[in-house]
């Protein structure tokens, strides 16, 4: 016979755990000393904790695990409920691989666009830009590709010729967001924008896949910071080639000051 603490030892499960099982009636004790009410357990019970334990980690509940230790389920429910847990567990793997795709994809992003801010960060004067845009308003930066395609196609079907420019201002509560052309003149009802030329600011040139733009403004913020600066304003995106969505051009400037 073995006492709690000994089955506690064997199967490494805690005594309050074992007690638990015990009020469920999963792993009730062989005899129980009627004067000092110490649990003891058969041998034999080993096995039902550790086969207990297997089934909660296939994520059966504690109801369905006390019915197929004690097999109480007929033949076809327990082929049913194993056929589902299987088809959980292959769509969890396949979720988790999606996952690790995509964080292998944003260690790649981050990593080439270090690359690119330490190969082209420049510092200096940003030149006043004119522009025919479509402008709006979003809550934070997970609401600004969405953003950015609607204004996207908007523009496109304006077909204005012209460099794109897309523009970020950060307020305190909105980001404006804004998809233009470099323009000189107002046109299909759009005012002409000017923004204005800044005395200090910094540019990175980005080179790889489109998506991989957002990444590279979050490591050129770091590379201000190591340099004693920061960003502020309204940051230019200005879209130097983008005909290979794969292998884009883009310019990224931002005004830029001491680090207060």
């Amino acid at each position: 016979m073995l006492s709690i603490g000994d089955l506690a030892r064997h199967t490494r499960i805690s005594v309050r755990m074992l007690r638990h099982y015990d009020a469920l009636g999963l792993v009730v004790p062989e005899r129980v000393d009627p004067h000092t009410g110490h649990r003891f357990y058969a041998l034999s019970q080993i096995w039902r904790v550790d086969s207990l334990i297997a089934l909660k980690e296939l994520g059966f509940t504690l109801e369905e695990c006390g019915a197929l230790l004690d097999e109480q389920l007929p033949v076809e429910q327990l082929h049913g409920m194993l056929r589902l847990r299987r088809s959980q567990l292959e769509q969890r793997m396949t979720a988790d691989a999606d996952r690790l795709t995509e964080v292998e994809r944003r260690l790649r992003s981050i990593e080439r666009g270090l690359t690119m801010t330490n190969r082209t960060l420049k510092l200096g004067p940003l030149p006043a830009i004119r522009l025919l845009h479509l402008r709006a308003e979003v809550n934070d930066e997970s609401e600004i590709g969405g953003a950015v395609s609607k204004l996207t196609q908007q523009l496109d079907a304006m077909d204005l010729p012209g460099q794109r420019i897309h523009t970020y201002d950060g307020r305190t509560d909105k980001i404006e967001v804004s998809v233009g052309v470099a323009a000189e003149e107002p046109r299909h009802g759009l005012e002409l924008t000017e923004l204005p030329a800044e005395p200090q600011g910094a540019s990175v040139t980005y080179r790889g896949p489109l998506e991989g733009v957002a990444d590279t403004w979050r490591t050129l913020d770091v590379a201000l910071d190591e340099q004693g600066l920061e960003s502020y304003g309204v940051y230019r995106d200005l879209r130097v080639d983008t005909q290979d969505p794969q292998q884009v051009v883009v310019e990224l400037q931002v005004p830029v000051r001491p680090t207060s």
